[in-house]
């Protein structure tokens, strides 16, 4: 039996370019440190009750955020894994020699050092960081008391909500920070995100707000999620941006 399962999920036809080098970063990775892994395409959205698929609609990250809490679940109850891990397909292993998996309680989840530039009328360092919880990567054991809780939550926010008010993240991301607030989270720092305005800056050369980040972290980087959801991965000039991003990312490891 293998200890630790790791999933993935994304549009099958789209795995190519730089979204098809993120997941074969974590396939390669997996195979190194014996992880079984599993992939599937738009089928993750099956797992969805009828009534939330047609409320989110077209919003997939939102579709996402309770399809992957649901195939996490399916798995743990078939009893075969120690630990069952979700990575976003955008997610870049930086570091897979050195990535091992740990979960010291029942869950685990992302933290982001969440990269911005500072409005004109702010003083000091061009850039800030903020830190946030994010479910680009979690990870659970059996029994986790925690998941069931997320994916009755989840549905009820989803519910309640204005279809036409839906903000994005708010069952995802900033549901978790909250409640990380509240109740205090296990968090790896180990996969970070890096945000748009931090791309751009690395993308012209400039690694100061980079460096900021990774000054703030309270470990080495060893996975990025590259933030597809708030990018066109399909759009040409995007696609090759983000492979030259890739290469310098990992060339600096």
């Amino acid at each position: 039996m293998q200890q630790v399962l790791v999933l993935q999920s994304f549009h099958e036809s789209a795995v190519t370019g730089w979204i098809g080098e993120c997941v074969d970063s974590v396939r390669q990775w997996c195979e190194a440190q014996g992880y079984a892994y599993k992939f599937q395409g738009d089928t993750l959205f099956d797992l969805l009750p009828p009534w939330y698929r047609d409320k989110v609609g077209a919003r997939t990250p939102i579709a996402a955020d309770l399809a992957r809490l649901m195939w996490i679940r399916d798995e743990l109850a078939q009893a075969q894994h120690e630990l069952v891990a979700w990575l976003d397909a955008d997610m870049l292993v930086l570091q897979p020699a050195q990535l091992q998996l740990t979960a010291a309680t029942s869950c685990v989840f992302g933290q982001e050092f969440w990269v911005q530039q500072k409005g004109v009328q702010q003083k000091g360092a061009r850039y800030y960081v903020r830190k946030n919880v994010h479910n680009a990567y979690c990870a659970f054991r059996p029994h986790c008391p925690v998941l069931p809780f997320l994916i009755e939550a989840v549905q009820r926010m989803v519910r309640r909500v204005d279809a036409a008010h839906m903000a994005p993240q708010f069952v995802g991301p900033k549901l978790l920070t909250h409640l990380h607030n509240t109740v205090g989270f296990e968090l790896d720092a180990r996969f970070g995100a890096l945000s748009p305005e931090l791309i751009s800056a690395l993308l012209q050369g400039d690694t100061a707000p980079y460096e900021q980040m990774l000054a703030q972290m309270p470990s080495p980087l060893m996975a990025a999620n590259l933030c597809a959801s708030l990018q066109d991965p399909a759009d040409a000039d995007t696609s090759k941006a983000m492979q030259k991003l890739i290469e310098r990312l990992l060339a600096s490891q």
